[in-house]
């Protein structure tokens, strides 16, 4: 907390050193390779493209000053290519067949354009002093701002004021810590369609206003002595925003396949027998688990850390417990931090080359209090602190270790005097745990180019995805509130490039007013976590591991496990998507509908782009208030359909929280439900849903798969791409799944299950690749090559094995959706009731009278044929009619209706077995 109220007095003092007009005004231009340098009365604006969407700009106190021509953060070169500058008495404009760059000569400022339209615009050129740097840019008040790293508060950033400084926040739980968090990523992207992004060689600390004193301003400072640019970055919509952006900075390598499955860690597991027990436990209990998280017990604890070597006094065979539990598919994660100990065995060797932080002209090594330990901190921008670190890791991933979950890397502690190779550590701090991140994958690529990198990370800054960091929230509190921030955190780093932000379920720390035993909790964070791109059980407190559970949460816990595992090829295909096209795995509300009241929601969010989850996160809630974007919404448990556009209020159970499927979605699942980690998953057998809806006439989802461990499986194209395909109409829906690409590796034969939902009427008629199918009405008939209709859940199934190398097509014809049972309203219960329901012949029926009048009962079958009529007669309203109903049919579903002189009826679905 010292640093930020320095940091204030910094800002103050940059306020003061920062003034004037830019680069002045304008007196002269000349076009360079994909460049233009603008002379000014006071400075040079320089300008580069990077791409006919992003620009870089820079300003120079001198024509040939030197700009900030390399940079940390960025990988794309500049483009090379000539610029269409058109020149005219007010302006110099770069145009371009996606926007323009405007520049204003009087005084120079530069403005991003689509059309006549204005993005953004500087209000005056940005000033740099000797030890500052501010910028001052109009935007618009009613756009919404996302990114700038891992906040929680949000998601609209709009009327917001925060630092740029990774800090380690401890036991947080409410925003008041958002000001600045241990991953902070200077890139904010706006409804108005367009990033902008800051880069510096010294990024000091930053901060920035959003509207924040005047909501048509943002303003943004820096006290810094380094070199600064800014880009400018256009898109037509968020995809191609973070789509140019990842081009800039890097885009995330794909992670290993277990890395999603269900990872079980723990403050922590003491010793061998502890972690394997716990393993073995869960396993033996039905879980599915892929890895096991170990904290500082590993290496014997905090006051030794820096040693990097298993503790063999309480892991006397790690080696052989590594390898033990990769034979039961579960993979060894180990903490890491980058304090050494001057009680650990590392500590003089790492003193005596000279690799750590130093004080201040003395040379001496930095002493900085960690815990109780007194430690140094290696200095991460020296290769042979790169080297050295790296060789203590790479013995243990030679042993079988699986990866890595590092902490303390924002650094904290980091004295702002200290002394790196790089510079002065209030200059470079930010760029820590960069270089951290890239030191573990540069060196891992090295020397397991056979093998992905695992790397959770605590901190990070632009660009840290390309090194295949996977951030989690920090140490949260285990409240009710710190449940509450995590899912502005989580969208808020997925709009910064790190798309995969995820938390420690139950929570970090307990604090001393907090009982440590709150099953609801545990069963709500891990609801959500179901849903999130890391799922990982972590937390100081005896008996975390869900086994521990009474009932119903053990129950249910364990049902959303086996869920996270059926939803893999769904999430797998939106980490393909992620590494390939930036677009983040879990996603603000108005990430595809530019709506501005969908800009701020703070407690509902999308995983991928099909599903909306709306996490329970009180105490006790008996229901929940839902915002649905435009379009049809299906209940992800029930089918049940909702209208979009509105908000609604479902009531909430110990079972479920709220999970909508979107109207014309294709989810794919892993049919089987006994794996017990993802070493066993092929995507051999998969049920796919299609949530079709007449209001969404065509759809499609592209599903990826590789062998979950190469590397290079992107680069060298070793992947296929399963595309499912839905064309809707009144009386016709038409499904197909087709291989669109192929590799060595690819299965020649998938069995699947096709689940159609929403389907109201009846099928008169279903082919499969042009051949028909018989329909079945009971699920006991339901095998290869059939088509089972489900009444009830208003579903037709078709399952069949698929030749992986041809095009399988299902169509199905229906009667339209005016038939009974499509069009007449869903009986009460308290008017008509048929059970059993299932039932066989002769059929009971209750009928409690709704109005004095004349009934008469009627049954259709799934064709709308009248098969049982009966007149009931006169009967006054309340009476209870008690009904059997000899039917005389065969299995299948059909409709009971209930029907008064007046015009009123009321139906029933069952189904005679």
């Amino acid at each position: 907390m010292t640093y930020k109220y320095f940091l204030v007095l910094l800002f103050v003092v940059a306020g003061k050193l920062s003034f004037g007009q830019g680069a002045g005004n304008f007196i002269s231009y000349e076009k360079g390779k994909g460049s233009i340098r603008v002379q000014g009365s006071k400075g040079v604006l320089l300008i580069q493209s990077f791409s006919p969407e992003i620009f870089k700009v820079q300003m120079l106190p001198a024509k040939n000053a030197p700009g900030l021509d390399s940079s940390y953060s960025v990988i794309l070169p500049p483009s090379t290519a000539a610029l269409n500058i058109v020149e005219t008495k007010d302006n110099i404009e770069i145009r371009t067949e996606k926007c323009t760059l405007a520049i204003g000569k009087f005084p120079l400022n530069v403005a991003l354009k689509s059309g006549n339209a204005v993005k953004i615009k500087e209000t005056r050129g940005f000033v740099q002093a000797k030890d500052s740097v501010s910028y001052l840019f109009n935007i618009n008040p009613k756009d919404v701002f996302h990114g700038a790293g891992g906040r929680p508060f949000g998601p609209d950033l709009a009327r917001k004021g925060f630092d740029f400084y990774n800090s380690w926040e401890h036991e947080y739980f409410d925003q008041s810590t958002g000001l600045s968090q241990s991953l902070n990523v200077p890139f904010i992207v706006s409804s108005h369609k367009y990033g902008l992004f800051f880069d510096s060689d010294r990024p000091g600390s930053m901060r920035m206003y959003v509207g924040a004193v005047d909501s048509t301003l943002m303003r943004v400072e820096s006290a810094s002595t380094g070199k600064w640019a800014y880009y400018l970055i256009h898109g037509n919509d968020n995809d191609e925003i973070l789509a140019n952006y990842t081009l800039l900075t890097g885009r995330q390598p794909l992670p290993p396949r277990w890395a999603f499955g269900y990872i079980q860690s723990k403050s922590g597991y003491a010793n061998e027998s502890d972690a394997t027990v716990a393993i073995t436990k869960l396993q033996d209990q039905g879980f599915p688990v892929d890895a096991l998280a170990l904290d500082s017990h590993w290496y014997g604890g905090q006051n030794v850390r820096g040693n990097m070597d298993w503790d063999t006094k309480n892991w006397p065979n790690a080696v052989g417990m590594v390898k033990s539990l990769l034979d039961k598919g579960v993979k060894t994660i180990l903490i890491a931090d980058p304090y050494i100990s001057n009680k650990s065995i590392s500590y003089k060797p790492a003193e005596a080359q000279s690799l750590f932080t130093k004080t201040p002209n003395s040379g001496q090594t930095y002493a900085m209090n960690v815990g109780t330990a007194t430690t140094g901190l290696l200095d991460i921008f020296k290769t042979a602190a790169q080297t050295w670190l790296w060789e203590k890791h790479k013995k243990l991933a030679a042993q079988g270790v699986a990866g890595w979950w590092s902490e303390k890397t924002e650094p904290d502690p980091h004295p702002m005097n200290a002394v790196h190779e790089l510079g002065n550590a209030f200059q470079i701090h930010n760029l820590y745990s960069l270089f951290w991140s890239k030191t573990f994958y540069n060196n891992f690529t090295k020397d397991f180019p056979e093998k992905r990198i695992f790397h959770m990370t605590r901190s990070g800054w632009a660009g840290s995805q390309r090194y295949g960091a996977l951030p989690w929230s920090g140490d949260v509190s285990r409240y009710w509130a710190g449940l509450k921030l995590q899912i502005p955190m989580l969208v808020q780093a997925g709009m910064s490039g790190m798309g995969y932000m995820h938390s420690d379920v139950g929570g970090a720390f307990t604090m001393s007013d907090k009982a440590e035993k709150d099953e609801e909790l545990d069963l709500r964070w891990f609801q959500f976590g179901t849903f999130t791109p890391i799922l990982k059980v972590a937390g100081q407190r005896e008996n975390i591991e869900p086994f521990n559970l009474s009932e119903p949460f053990y129950s249910t816990v364990k049902k959303y496990a086996t869920v996270r595992y059926q939803l893999l090829p769904y999430i797998y295909s939106l980490a393909w998507k992620n590494s390939t096209s930036g677009r983040p795995i879990c996603l603000p509300m108005d990430y595809f509908n530019n709506i501005r009241a969908l800009g701020n929601l703070g407690d509902q969010y999308f995983f991928g782009e099909n599903l909306l989850i709306a996490p329970v996160l009180l105490h006790g809630m008996p229901s929940r208030k839902i915002v649905l974007p435009p379009g049809k919404w299906f209940n992800f448990w029930n089918n049940e359909v909702h209208n979009g556009n509105t908000n609604i209020f479902p009531k909430l159970t110990v079972d479920h929280i709220p999970v909508y499927a979107r109207g014309g979605s294709f989810i794919p699942m892993s049919t089987s439900t006994t794996k017990k980690s993802t070493d066993q998953y092929t995507s051999d057998s998969l049920t796919v849903r299609f949530y079709q809806d007449i209001s969404v006439p065509t759809s499609t989802f592209t599903m990826f798969h590789d062998d979950g461990i190469d590397p290079n499986s992107l680069t060298k194209s070793k992947y296929e791409l399963v595309e499912f395909g839905g064309k809707v109409s009144k009386n016709l829906v038409n499904v197909t799944v087709q291989r669109i690409k192929n590799f060595d590796k690819s299965l020649a034969k998938r069995h699947l299950i096709f689940e159609i939902k929403n389907f109201t009427s009846n099928p008169t008629a279903v082919t499969l690749n042009g051949q028909p199918i018989p329909v079945v009405y009971t699920s006991s008939e339901f095998k290869n090559n059939t088509a089972y209709y489900d009444l009830l859940g208003k579903q037709l199934q078709v399952q069949f094995d698929w030749d992986c190398n041809t095009t399988a097509n299902i169509a199905v014809t229906r009667v339209g959706l005016d038939v009974i049972t499509g069009s007449e309203p869903k009986a009460d219960d308290l008017v008509l009731n048929v059970f059993p329901n299932p039932a066989r012949s002769p059929v009971s029926v209750k009928v409690n009278v709704p109005e004095t009048g004349y009934y008469e009962l009627e049954v259709y079958n799934v064709a709308g044929v009248s098969i049982y009529k009966s007149a009931l007669g006169q009967h006054s309203k309340g009476k209870m009619l008690d009904l059997s109903l000899d039917l005389r049919v065969s299995g299948g579903a059909y409709v009971v209706r209930l029907r008064n002189g007046q015009g009123q009826f009321f139906t029933k679905k069952i189904v005679i077995q």
